[in-house]
């Protein structure tokens, strides 16, 4: 038999959690899995699953097989893809890493043309909470600048910087008036990222100053929403919001006030050899914010 495909096989029964679902996706017949599984275990000369009438688990020999074989697989489709994309048009799967926010709001702006610029390319986009790397493997990851990512194992371009400022829409302004200086922001009601209804920023200027308000969510796409509504005044990137403000749904507010800027970079893990994709990725994304 073949040893990839049996490899696959055993990498599709742990992530699809039987025999049946992988066979469907894999286009084949449950007994054929079965025995690929079967001729791997006795390959490898241990059991990699339990099986009932009703489920499959690992065996913790199962655990570690599965963890360096995706891992392998991985790194030999990439191997494929880069060998036919000397002479070929780029093609096979991007792995693409950001925070939700920055997921939904930014890089999800660029993606169209891009996959329309490299039709044979395909995405696939892996949100965390802010602070926090994808657990999957990824070829790019678009973030702020991550403590746990400046190590020998990953390289970083710089994309842009990053600075927050207020936006409120035009009938929150309407009903509450516009603050003049940050001490009467003070006075209005904000809409607060995280999960307490307070939260203390710095500005550029230095200057610390504590937000409150009513409503306080980890969830980017309800903070957005929030503040379309009228419910407050937001605190967030303008990159982020661009849509909106040249929409008017959103306008700025004290907009000589902004909070410390901050990187946001590109960090790939360092390769012996160059990932077309993620390289056609970050330099599309380059022009594109150039």
């Amino acid at each position: 038999m073949d040893w990839i495909e049996c490899v696959r096989s055993y990498i599709k029964v742990v992530e699809e959690g039987s025999f049946n679902a992988a066979a469907f996706q894999m286009n084949t017949s449950g007994s054929a899995i079965s025995k690929r599984i079967n001729w791997l275990e006795d390959r490898v000369g241990v059991q990699l699953l339990t099986r009932t009438t009703r489920s499959v688990h690992q065996t913790e020999a199962g655990i570690l097989f599965y963890q360096r074989a995706r891992l392998q697989l991985d790194q030999w489709q990439h191997l494929v893809d880069e060998t036919r994309a000397i002479n070929q048009t780029p093609t096979g799967l991007l792995k693409i890493g950001a925070t939700l926010a920055v997921g939904s709001k930014f890089i999800i702006k660029y993606l169209d043309e891009f996959l329309a610029t490299y039709p044979k390319i395909k995405v696939q986009l892996i949100t965390t909470l802010p602070g926090q790397v994808p657990e999957n493997n990824v070829d790019v990851f678009i973030s702020r600048e991550l403590e746990q990512l400046n190590t020998f194992s990953y390289k970083s371009t710089p994309l842009f910087e990053h600075h927050s400022g207020f936006f409120a829409s035009k009938e929150y302004i309407a009903k509450h008036g516009l603050p003049n200086n940050v001490d009467e922001l003070k006075r209005h009601n904000m809409l607060i990222w995280g999960e307490r209804p307070v939260r203390e920023i710095k500005l550029a200027n230095g200057k610390r100053v504590t937000l409150r308000g009513n409503f306080a969510t980890t969830n980017p796409e309800a903070l957005f929403h929030a503040a379309k509504r009228g419910m407050g005044i937001l605190l967030a990137s303008k990159q982020m919001l661009i849509d909106d403000i040249d929409s008017g749904n959103l306008v700025s507010v004290l907009p000589e006030m902004t909070t410390d800027h901050i990187s946001v970079n590109a960090y790939y893990p360092t390769l012996d050899y160059e990932h077309t994709r993620t390289q056609l990725f970050i330099r599309y994304l380059k022009n594109k914010l150039r």
